[in-house]
């Protein structure tokens, strides 16, 4: 039997942690995997425990719940899905790039943070095992991985959503997981999916294949990836981008 549509990104995510908290849900190969062999893998738990972490960082820093406008202006990576989840599961509005006008602005880009004009910044280190931004952090940037760990591994929104909230992009809170499920609804349920969209493909790709309870490899240099990797990934569909 098809899984039922989940009714929100926290119920999303309970139910992956449900049916096998230690399964892997999403695996990522760095953009010059050939070069560095970067590969980090996430079960349904650690996912999870990020999604939480960043969720709790939100609403504790920023106050984020429905309205409030975070633009992520991260590249394909395994840390912009959780933060796009974590966006999510406060029931605030994820944008997709800059978006000046945004009220948190999360950025890798320590250049674009110093120049923005947004009322909060987060300063967001892409490298491998990261513990902190590193040199460049501009004033008044929160340095996440700095400080991500340091909260709590389990979320309860403060507010839910309307169902007519921006959720992400121009999606509403209460069609955004209906999408998901319907771009996934080919694909068999477990599906394990290799991908290499970008943030804004968000919808038809990882959360397509979450909401089928399976699981996302997600290549952002997918030209470059030996297609031995992806039998030894056992995937079983495959959504390049554009």
């Amino acid at each position: 039997m098809p899984p039922s549509t989940p009714r929100s990104v926290t119920a999303l995510l309970q139910t992956l942690v449900a049916g096998d908290p230690t399964a892997p849900r999403l695996t990522f190969y760095g953009e010059r995997y050939a070069e560095t062999g970067e590969r980090v893998e996430l079960s349904a738990r650690v996912l999870a425990n990020w999604v939480a972490k960043t969720a709790n960082l939100l609403e504790e820093e920023f106050d984020a719940g429905p309205g409030t406008r975070v633009a992520l202006d991260l590249p394909a990576h395994w840390r912009t899905l959780v933060w796009q989840l974590a966006v999510l599961a406060t029931g605030a509005h994820a944008l997709t790039g800059a978006h000046e006008d945004a009220d948190v602005l999360v950025c890798a880009d320590a250049a674009a943070l110093a120049a923005s004009a947004a009322p909060d910044r987060v300063a967001v280190s892409l490298a491998p095992l990261a513990t902190s931004f590193g040199e460049g952090l501009p004033a008044g940037a929160l340095d996440y991985a700095r400080v991500v760990t340091g909260y709590g591994d389990v979320h309860a929104p403060v507010a839910e959503p309307a169902p007519g909230d921006g959720a992400l992009d121009s999606l509403a809170h209460g069609s955004l997981l209906a999408e998901a499920a319907a771009a996934g609804a080919a694909w068999p349920v477990g599906v394990r999916l290799l991908t290499d969209v970008g943030p804004a493909d968000a919808v038809r790709g990882p959360l397509a294949a979450w909401c089928r309870a399976g699981s996302v490899v997600l290549a952002p240099d997918l030209a470059a990836l030996p297609e031995q990797v992806a039998a030894q990934e056992r995937v079983d569909a495959r959504l390049p981008r554009g």
